[in-house]
């Protein structure tokens, strides 16, 4: 009957957006890289605003961080990733409940009988368990497609934006050892993306968490 503690093990996955593929059972979990120094020099208080140049910089995750995008995928991520963690641990504890209640049967049930009632107890603790697994991994696929669907429809307005600046590439901020602030797209582009994406409500419909569809 460990099939429960299995169960247990997956309650806190789905919490405020905690839930990812290296936390679900059975991943490999790769380690990620060291991340890169960087450093973003400010530009003097009376520095003239650069009107072109060649090359720019943008901050991938606070780009989306900060979007309104970004706040409405982190929204849904905490509410029904809370939802599902709920659910987890209404699941669990019926099952330890239900658990508890044979094992002091064990005492008074034929030995066949109980073996019976036990193995019934396991394939169903079981399928639920990886129900729930599957709900987990379900509401993780959508953060990634509504993720990946915001930097689609950011790339064209990044080219616009590049273009008005006289740019020929947009580079990753933390990808950069020392830049100068003043080249920095992020907060002007969160402000045009804001405008004209909004925060990108059911571009990407939510799985439903209640099953593992």
């Amino acid at each position: 009957m460990a099939a429960v503690r299995g169960l247990a093990a997956i309650v806190m996955l789905a919490t405020a957006g905690g839930a990812t593929a290296q936390d679900m059972p059975g991943s490999a979990g790769a380690q990620a890289p060291p991340a890169l120094p960087s450093r973003t020099i400010e530009s003097p208080k009376d520095a003239k605003p650069m009107a072109t140049a060649p090359l720019l910089t943008v901050d991938q995750d606070l780009l989306f961080a900060e979007s309104d995008w970004g706040k409405r995928a982190q929204r849904v991520l905490d509410e029904t990733g809370g939802r599902i963690a709920a659910e987890n641990e209404r699941l669990a504890a019926q099952l330890s409940a239900e658990e508890a209640t044979l094992t002091e049967q064990r005492g008074t049930l034929d030995p066949a009988e109980f073996r019976r009632l036990a193995e019934a107890f396991d394939t169903r603790a079981t399928e639920v368990r990886r129900e729930r697994a599957q709900v987990v991994q379900g509401l993780n696929a959508w953060a990634e497609a509504d993720r990946a669907a915001f930097y689609r429809a950011a790339l064209p307005l990044m080219g616009e934006m590049m273009q008005e600046r006289g740019a020929v590439v947009v580079l990753d901020r933390r990808t950069i050892f020392v830049s100068l602030d003043a080249i920095d797209l992020t907060q002007a582009m969160v402000l045009r993306l804001n405008a004209e994406l909004g925060d990108g409500a059911g571009r990407v419909p939510l799985p439903d968490p209640g099953s593992g569809d």
